[in-house]
C-alpha cells in the first residue's frame, strides 16, 4: 500500500510535468511569434533620445534591478514618446522602431520584447519532475 501511493503520486507529479513543460514552450513559443510580428510591421527607424530613467527592483528568486526610461523621438517633424522596461541600463540614445502607418506605435532597442511568462511555467515543471523522479523512487523501494 505504501509504495502504491508514492506510485500515484510520482505519477501526479509526472502529469503537472508534462503540462507544465507543454505550456511553457507553447508561451515561449507565442511570444516569439509576437515579437516577429512586430518586428515585421514596425518597419521604420530613427534614434531616440532618453528623457528620463528611473529604477525600479524585483524579487524572483533573486534581486534584480530593472530600469523603466523614456525616449522622444521624431518621424516627419512630429515628435513621439516610448517607453521601455529593461533589466539593463538605457543609454542616452537607442533605435526606435515604429510603424510607419502610426508612428506612435514603436518599440526602443534593437529586439522587440513580449511579456514572456515561460520561466513561471518551466519552474514548476522542474519542482514537478523532482518530485515525479523522488516519489518514483520510493514507490520502486529505493528508500
Amino acid at each position: 500500500m505504501h509504495r502504491l501511493v508514492f506510485l500515484i503520486v510520482a505519477l501526479v507529479a509526472a502529469v503537472v510535468f508534462v503540462f507544465y513543460a507543454k505550456a511553457g514552450v507553447e508561451e515561449w513559443n507565442r511570444a516569439d511569434a509576437e515579437t516577429d510580428v512586430l518586428e515585421e510591421a514596425y518597419t521604420g527607424e530613427t534614434k531616440g533620445k532618453k528623457v528620463a530613467q528611473e529604477t525600479y527592483v524585483k524579487f524572483w528568486f533573486h534581486y534584480t534591478r530593472y530600469y523603466r526610461a523614456t525616449f522622444v523621438y521624431e518621424v516627419d517633424g512630429k515628435s513621439y514618446q516610448a517607453e521601455t522596461d529593461t533589466g539593463m541600463e538605457m543609454w542616452d540614445e537607442e533605435e526606435v522602431h515604429y510603424d510607419p502607418a502610426n508612428p506612435a506605435k514603436c518599440y526602443v532597442g534593437q529586439y522587440a520584447r513580449q511579456e514572456d511568462d515561460s520561466g513561471n511555467s518551466f519552474g514548476i515543471a522542474i519542482v514537478a519532475l523532482v518530485l515525479a523522479i523522488v516519489f518514483a523512487a520510493g514507490g520502486c523501494g529505493y528508500f
